[in-house]
């Protein structure tokens, strides 16, 4: 049986979630096509769920204490990423060893878009998922289940850059397409659970 852990977690549970994101994008096209290698695909995860499990949610799925999906969660009202809440999160270090380590090919560009979630999301209360991932088979269903259900109080906004597989999922659990735009060659879908927003 799938419990859903919503709490922030520990060093232990940080490395089993960051390890099953790791795999669940290790074959994404966007993500393939911004970073160099797996190492530092890996190495931008685990930095963003450091990040969100102090400035965000992070909900994972858990079978027979294993974690086997996660979720990783905006706050809303909140940017994507903010360098001051990093840096009074304490996560200095952490940055800069990202930076130095990580061969990104190139910061992500989006034509006429700028950052896609500052531009086009935060122009209406919502919530933001920044991932989604899992290594069995129904665990991103549950987990989309219960964050639905969490933040029902206003849309969900969420981008599918791997649209190919993941288009019939979204599609079962109420999410429509209001744009496709394209990002460093990659079309990435912007999603919303919302009756209010149609295409684009």
């Amino acid at each position: 049986m799938i419990t859903i852990w919503d709490r922030k977690l520990d060093k232990n549970n940080l490395k089993k979630a960051t390890d099953v994101l790791c795999h669940a994008f290790k074959n994404d096209p966007l993500y393939r096509t911004v970073f160099q290698n797996e190492k530092d695909l890996c190495r931008y995860i685990k930095l963003m769920v450091n990040y969100y499990n102090r400035n965000g949610e992070i909900h994972v799925a858990v079978v027979d204490d294993k974690v086997v999906g996660a979720s990783i969660w905006n706050h809303k009202g909140r940017p994507f990423f903010s360098i001051r809440m990093a840096l009074v999160s304490g996560m200095l270090g952490e940055l800069i060893k990202f930076l130095m380590l990580a061969q990104v090919k190139s910061l992500i560009m989006v034509k006429n878009e700028a950052l896609i979630t500052e531009r086009y999301h935060y122009n209406k209360e919502h919530h933001y998922i920044f991932m989604l991932g899992s290594v069995m088979k129904g665990a991103g269903r549950v987990l989309m289940e219960y964050d639905i259900k969490k933040f029902s109080e206003c849309p969900i906004y969420l981008e599918n850059s791997n649209i190919t597989d993941n288009k019939n999922f979204y599609e079962r659990l109420g999410f429509h397409s209001i744009k496709t735009i394209d990002v460093m060659g990659v079309p990435v879908d912007l999603l919303t659970n919302s009756k209010g927003d149609q295409s684009v």
